[in-house]
């Protein structure tokens, strides 16, 4: 019994056809079932039944396949474990990130990052939360980013810096010092789309369930860029996080407000499986995330953390 029969086996479960599976796998036909009955003659029991379309799977099939697969998931575990033994970072590392986050902060340690571990190569998907830990669970994904606590069986995570929130808004601040929460007019407030995780922690802290009742246009957005745009050519306010605030110009930045009374902020943290695989790697992700950002927000100092209520995802 070899590794790749197992691949192979699991290839035909997934496609339900010798033709389709040995067209993904870059094998012939005759090859992929000649492999498959070498299988099943070795272990002694019949994995598939032919005689339907499409092959199905047997019961004792089933049973073996399940415990295949965990074999070929350990199996990738300890060439990744073994790889990070080494003293140099020669690998690939998958790594998702939220929207509201990846475009602001990526640019910031992706460049020194490369630039000092050259084959160290960065494999970057911006997706939403529940798609990062969904990734991170099912080994897609080696490591995530995304704003936390969480609590999901099997994630541990790793606070790395705190994102305060601002508010941003069409006028001119005209030397006002902060905004009070209780003077926003949500009617003029723009925010990202139901579902979001970044807008369910403004809601958090801002009454909004009527904020798009009485709107003559809305606009249902994912992307911080675009609540940025929207404010500068429709009027109105968002919030925004701070990292976003870099990309701003000098006209932006004075049309930002804190927001008073306690501040508020998003914690970012890496997020892993606790026996998880390339932890050199993802120590070093960590370690130039940290290094790239502005000081003063690797410590909580004051603020007060909005939950983004993600739990058993």
């Amino acid at each position: 019994m070899t590794l790749q029969q197992l691949e192979y086996a699991l290839a035909l479960q997934r496609n339900g056809s010798f033709n389709k599976a040995a067209e993904r796998l870059g094998i012939t036909q005759p090859a992929l079932s000649t492999q498959i009955k070498k299988l099943e003659t070795e272990i002694g029991v019949q994995l598939f039944n032919r005689n339907t379309n499409p092959i199905e799977v047997t019961r004792d099939g089933q049973h073996f396949l399940e415990r295949s697969q965990q074999v070929l998931t350990d199996a990738k575990r300890l060439v990744d474990f073994s790889k990070g033994l080494g003293q140099h970072y020669k690998d690939r590392l998958k790594v998702g990130i939220i929207p509201t986050l990846a475009p602001f902060l990526v640019p910031l340690f992706s460049s020194d990052l490369q630039k000092d571990f050259p084959d160290f190569y960065l494999d970057i998907h911006e997706l939403t939360t529940e798609n990062v830990v969904a990734g991170v669970r099912d080994g897609s994904l080696d490591v995530g980013l995304i704003s936390t606590p969480i609590s999901v069986p099997g994630i541990v995570f790793e606070p790395l810096f705190y994102e305060r929130f601002f508010l941003y808004s069409a006028e001119h601040t005209n030397g006002k010092a902060h905004v009070d929460l209780q003077d926003i007019s949500y009617d003029e407030l723009w925010l990202l789309n139901e579902g979001n995780c970044f807008r369910d922690q403004i809601n958090d802290f801002c009454d909004l369930n009527k904020i798009r009742a009485d709107k003559r246009f809305v606009y249902r957005s994912n992307s911080i860029d675009a609540l940025i745009r929207i404010v500068d050519t429709k009027g109105g306010m968002t919030i925004l996080p701070e990292l976003s605030m870099l990309s701003l110009d000098e006209d932006q930045e004075e049309r930002v407000l804190p927001i008073s009374d306690t501040p508020k902020a998003r914690e970012i943290s890496m997020i892993m499986t606790k026996n998880y695989d390339k932890q050199r790697f993802v120590a070093k992700l960590g370690e130039y995330v940290c290094r790239n950002i502005p000081k003063h927000m690797l410590s909580a100092s004051n603020y007060e953390i909005v939950d983004p209520q993600i739990k058993g995802i």
